[in-house]
């Protein structure tokens, strides 16, 4: 007999959940983040994600971008 396995509610709830269509930041950050570790090959993960970041903030792509 196969004894049938046991899902928490928690996890249950997360499969049955579709997922969220990306944001415009994340799609950005998806492309440029790439672009940028290529451009500066010995800036660490974690400064290049800063750094495309910052750029996201006058992006033309940038809903909420403060005008310049």
């Amino acid at each position: 007999m196969v004894k049938a396995q046991r899902i928490s509610v928690s996890t249950a709830k997360a499969l049955s959940r579709s997922k969220r269509q990306p944001t415009a930041y994340n799609l950005y950050i998806k492309d440029e983040l790439p672009k940028y570790k290529a451009a500066h090959p010995n800036v660490e993960h974690k400064e290049a994600f800063r750094q495309v970041a910052y750029l996201w903030k006058h992006a033309a792509e940038n809903p909420n971008r403060t005008p310049t």
